[in-house]
This record gives C-alpha cells, structure tokens and sequence, in this order.
C-alpha cells in the first residue's frame, strides 16, 4: 500500500504533533496512541484525527509508515449484493412508479398479498400508504383471506421475489372471477407461462444467489421500489396543499 504524506492541509496544531510523533515512531514503534498522545500533550482522537488527514487508516498504519514497517491493510471484502443493489439503484426504472401510480389511482379498494417475508413487506407498505392516501389499504398472506377481501372495484397486488415458490393460479382466477385487477410486482425476471396476472412488473433483470431459497432471498429492492412509490404520493399531496391554500 503505497501513501503519499501531504502536511500542506494540516494546521499548526497538527503539523506540530506530526513533526513529534514522526521522530519519536522512529524509535519507539510500539508506542500506543494514548501515550502519543500524552506525549504531545492532546487527546487520542486529535492524533486519530491527524492520521486519518494524512491518509491512514488508523494510528497502526501510521506507526508502521513512519517505523519503516509494510503498511499492513484491511482485507476489504465486497457484498456481491451490494454490487447487485448498486447496480439496481444505477438503472432504476422510475416509468415503473407512473406505471403503478395509474393502477393505484383507479381504484378505491387496494388488496396487498405477500408470503413469507414479502408479507413484512406488504404490513409495511401498507403502513406508508396510509399516511398519504385515504384509501381502503388492506393486507393479507392467505388465499382464502384474500379472495374474502377481493371485490369489482379491488386492485390485487401481490410481491414475490421470483414468483416460483407458490403457484397463485387459485388466487388470480377468483380475483378474475370477481372482477378485480391484479397486478404482479416480482424483484426477478420470470418467464414462466403460469403467471397469468393482467400487469407484471419485474423490477430488475438480475437474479439473487440461486442457492438461496426464496425466504432466504432479500426483499431491499421491493422496499427501494416502495418508498419511491411514496415519495411520488408525498410530492403530489404537497403540491395540492400548497394549490389550496393559493
């Protein structure tokens, strides 16, 4: 790890105790950072502080740097579903939130669906929907439930991650029968022909580990799809706030 020494951004205080530790390192390698600074007369994080300006990472670093020693670096490991998530966030789809909104605003009654940890998902949902919509928003993870709270004027959305881990053939065909709408929001993209909603969204063309089972699978990108939804009704309900009180 290679680090180049700027003392050009340091002020007087700092460069002062630079100058000290610098000399006192090239001999006592082993100081520790409480006795550096007792030695300098300032407090730990003043030296913590210091090191950080100077580009280390921590005291340890600096110790080394200025004893002579191989600066030693934190393996850094990286989250493939960090970069997933990045990636996702890159190439949001806002279109997907009008997409939604349109459906939404047609109907007074609005049924969430979800299994499993997609049911924590919906209950929060539905939470945030109710702060800025007077909708009748409810909630459910039943097929039984669901058909009982499913009317002509009802929108069905259900979430699921991949859309293969329960068939919801019963449960689309009684909300058809019904007359409601139904709309399908899965994270992965899925070609299956059994997935007959009358909307489908896939909110992103990249698939989670597939050694994961579908309730081990993260639901963030559902709760980034959420909020922007939330987001959108906020702004337009301050808009008409603001058109009444004009």
């Amino acid at each position: 790890m290679t680090i180049n020494i700027n003392v050009n951004n340091l002020n007087d205080l700092e460069l002062s105790v630079h100058n000290q530790l610098s000399k006192i390192l090239k001999e006592k390698d082993q100081i520790k950072i409480l006795e550096a600074a007792e030695y300098c007369n300032v407090s730990p994080s003043k030296v913590s502080k210091l090191v950080r300006k100077l580009g280390f990472e921590n005291f340890k670093q600096y110790k080394q740097f200025f004893a002579g020693q191989p600066i030693l670096q934190k393996e850094k490991k990286s989250s493939s579903e960090l970069e997933r998530l990045k990636i996702f966030i890159e190439n949001f789809d806002s279109a997907l939130v009008d997409e939604f909104l349109a459906l939404y605003k047609k109907y007074n009654r609005i049924v969430l669906f979800g299994l499993g940890p997609s049911f924590i998902c919906v209950e929060y949902f539905a939470y945030k929907l109710a702060l800025v919509s007077d909708k009748n928003i409810l909630v459910s993870q039943g097929e039984e439930h669901a058909q009982h709270l499913i009317d002509k004027d009802t929108l069905l959305i259900v979430f699921s991650v991949t859309g293969k881990f329960s068939s919801f053939e019963n449960l689309f065909n009684s909300a058809k029968s019904k007359g409601a709408e139904i709309l399908l929001i899965l994270e992965e993209f899925n070609n299956s022909s059994t997935l007959s909603a009358d909307n489908i969204f896939y909110l992103t063309q990249m698939a989670q580990n597939e050694k994961l089972l579908p309730y081990e699978k993260t639901r963030t990108v559902f709760f980034i799809f959420m909020e922007e939804i939330i987001t959108k009704l906020m702004e337009e309900r301050n808009v008409l706030k603001e058109n009444e009180i004009e």
